[in-house]
C-alpha cells in the first residue's frame, strides 16, 4: 500500500517507521532540510542542545514508549539514563536529600515547609498512591485490548471508585481540597505553566499523573506496592537526535523514503478520499493512505481548503486549543554550572500565582523570565555535546506566540540579555563564561514546525476540548503529531502515531 507520511518529526518518524515495517511503500516529506522537527537539536560551535523534550517519560524495556522501541528493534540502539528534575521557589526548593530518605521524602519535606497542611499532604499521598494504582491497572489492560473479561472490568472499576465523585474537579479545586496555603498547592500545580493551562481549566486528577515522585529522585523504585508502579524519567545519551537517527534506520532498512526540503502544497482529494499530495506546486505523489502530522489548519484550510471540508469540521479546527511558544537560549559555557544549579534539569518557579501568570501570558504578555524558567545541562549525561572542558546550557520559558506589544525578531537579544540576567541570581557569573549563544523564538520555532502558530506542547489539556480525531472525515487522511493530542509530548505523540500506523498495518 501506497502511504505518504508528512513531517519527518516524532510522530512522522515513528509511524512512517511502523508502517515501512509492516510492509506499506513508505515516503515521508518534511520541508526543513534535516529531519526531526523539534527533536532533530541545534549545532553551533562545537556543541550541541535539544530543542525538543528534555526529560522523557516511559522509556524502560517495559514503558510505553520502551515498549515501542522494541517493537521497531531500535531499543538497544538508543541510549537513555534514568534523570530527575529539581524545583526552586522563592524562598525554598527541593532538592533530593544527598542521602536516600525513601519513597515519600518529597512529602516529608513539605510537611517540615508546610506544618499546617500535614493532614492535607497525607490524603494527598493517599491519593496518589490510588492514581498510581489506577494508571498501573489502565496499562496493563492496555496490553491485553482484546480481554473483555468480567474480573478485568471490575479491576478498573474498583480502581476507578475513590476518584469517581471528584472526576469533574478543576485542579484549583482538587489543590484547595489538600492544602491551605497557596505556595503549597503550587508545588503541585506549577508544572501546569509549561502546558499553558491555568488551573481552573485543568482536570484535576491529572496533577498526579504530572506529579510522579520517580521524576524528582531517580533512586525511588517504579514498583511502590503490587500493582502500583510508577513511569521513569529519563533523558538520551547524546541528546533526542539519536532517537530520530534509529527511526530514520528503520525507514530506510524497510525501503522507505525520506525527502526532506520538499513542501507539501496540496493534499489531493477526490470523490471525498484522498489520493496523493502535491510538492512544490508540481510534483504530485499518488498514495492510498496520507498520514499528516504538523498544524491541522495548515493541513485541513491550506492544504485541502475549506470549501472541500464540513462545517462541523471547519469548527473543530477553529476551535483546538493550542497552547503557545517558549523562548529559548542555548549558551556554550567555558565552565561547568553543577555546582550553581545542581542535576541536569532545575525549574526556577518565581512566583507562586500560577493561575495568573498563565492567563497573563496567554493575553500576549511576555513575563521575561520574571515568573520562572528551565535550566537545561544535557552535557552532565552527554559530555560529547560540548568540546573538552566545555558545557551546553539551555535556558527557556513559556511565552506567547505573538507579542501584544513588539515582535520577537526586534526584542529577542534584549530578551535573551534578561534571561541570563535573572539566571545569574542562582549562577553568579554566568554571562562572563558564555563562548557561544543561539536565541530560538516563536518565529524560529513557525519555521521549524512550519505553522503559523508555534503551539510547543500541541493542544493545551484545557476540560471539555477535545483534539482533531486522527481518522478524519476525508477518507484515508490520518491527522497525527502534537496538535493532535492533548499535552503533546513525547510521551502523547509516539504511543498515539504507532497506534494509529499499527491499526493501519492489519
Amino acid at each position: 500500500m501506497k502511504t505518504i507520511v508528512i513531517g519527518a518529526g516524532a510522530a512522522g518518524l515513528t509511524a512512517a517507521a511502523t508502517l515501512a515495517k509492516a510492509g506499506h511503500e513508505v515516503t515521508i516529506v518534511d520541508h526543513n532540510p534535516v529531519s526531526g522537527g523539534v527533536l532533530r537539536g541545534w549545532q553551533a560551535k562545537g556543541f550541541t542542545w535539544d530543542l525538543g523534550q528534555l526529560l522523557i517519560e516511559g522509556l524502560g524495556p517495559d514503558e510505553p514508549i520502551g515498549e515501542i522501541m522494541q517493537d521497531l528493534g531500535i531499543f538497544d540502539q538508543v541510549k537513555t539514563i534514568l534523570d530527575e528534575r529539581r524545583y526552586v521557589f522563592p524562598d525554598f526548593d527541593l532538592q533530593k536529600p544527598e542521602n536516600y530518605q525513601g519513597v515519600k521524602w518529597r512529602i516529608d519535606r513539605l510537611k517540615q515547609e508546610f506544618p499546617e497542611d500535614t493532614a492535607g499532604l497525607d490524603r494527598y499521598w493517599n491519593d496518589y498512591m490510588r492514581f498510581v494504582h489506577l494508571m498501573t491497572v489502565a496499562r496493563q489492560l492496555k496490553k491485553q485490548e482484546n480481554s473483555n473479561s468480567l474480573i478485568d472490568k471490575v479491576r478498573l472499576i474498583w480502581a476507578i471508585l475513590p476518584f469517581f465523585t471528584r472526576r469533574d474537579w478543576t485542579a484549583e479545586q482538587l489543590m484547595r481540597s489538600y492544602f491551605s496555603s497557596e505556595k503549597l498547592r503550587a508545588v503541585f500545580i506549577s508544572i501546569l505553566a509549561d502546558f499553558f493551562t491555568p488551573p481552573s481549566q485543568f482536570q484535576g486528577l491529572g496533577v498526579f499523573a504530572l506529579n510522579p515522585e520517580t521524576s524528582f529522585d531517580k533512586r525511588i523504585p517504579q514498583q511502590l506496592k503490587n500493582n502500583i508502579v510508577q513511569l521513569n524519567f529519563y533523558s538520551f545519551l547524546g541528546g533526542t537526535r539519536t532517537l530520530v537517527d534509529a527511526l530514520e534506520g528503520v525507514i530506510a532498512a524497510h525501503n522507505g523514503q525520506i525527502r526532506l526540503g520538499q513542501d507539501v502544497t496540496r493534499v489531493i482529494v477526490a470523490d471525498g478520499k484522498v489520493t496523493g499530495v502535491e510538492l512544490n506546486h508540481s510534483e504530485i505523489l499518488e498514495a492510498d493512505l496520507v498520514l499528516a502530522s504538523g498544524g491541522a489548519d495548515e493541513l485541513f484550510f491550506d492544504l485541502i481548503g475549506k470549501e472541500q471540508l464540513l462545517e462541523e469540521t471547519i469548527q473543530k479546527v477553529n476551535e483546538l486549543p493550542l497552547m503557545d511558544s517558549v523562548f529559548m537560549v542555548h549558551l556554550g559555557l567555558d565552565i561547568d554550572p553543577k555546582p550553581f544549579i545542581g542535576g541536569t534539569c532545575t525549574y526556577y518557579y518565581r512566583t507562586y500565582d500560577i493561575e495568573g501568570a498563565i492567563l497573563q501570558g496567554k493575553q500576549g504578555h511576555y513575563h521575561e523570565g520574571k515568573d520562572g524558567f528551565v535550566v537545561h545541562v544535557p552535557t552532565h549525561h552527554s559530555p560529547e555535546m560540548a568540546p573538552d572542558a566545555h558545557h551546553a546550557m539551555t535556558i527557556y520559558t513559556i511565552c506567547p506566540d505573538t507579542l501584544s506589544n513588539g515582535t520577537w525578531k526586534d526584542q529577542k537579544e534584549l530578551f535573551a540579555d534578561q534571561l541570563i540576567q535573572l539566571a545569574e541570581e542562582y549562577f553568579p557569573g554566568l554571562n562572563d563564561h558564555i563562548v557561544h549563544r543561539v536565541i530560538f523564538t516563536a518565529e524560529e520555532f513557525r519555521e521549524l514546525t512550519h505553522t503559523k502558530h508555534h503551539a510547543f506542547g500541541g493542544l493545551a489539556p484545557i476540560m471539555g476540548k477535545d483534539g482533531f480525531p486522527h481518522q478524519t472525515p476525508i477518507e484515508g487522511l490520518w491527522f497525527i503529531g502534537h496538535q493532535s493530542e492533548s499535552g503533546g509530548g513525547l510521551m502523547n505523540v509516539i504511543p498515539a502515531a504507532y497506534r494509529v500506523a499499527k491499526k493501519l498495518s492489519i
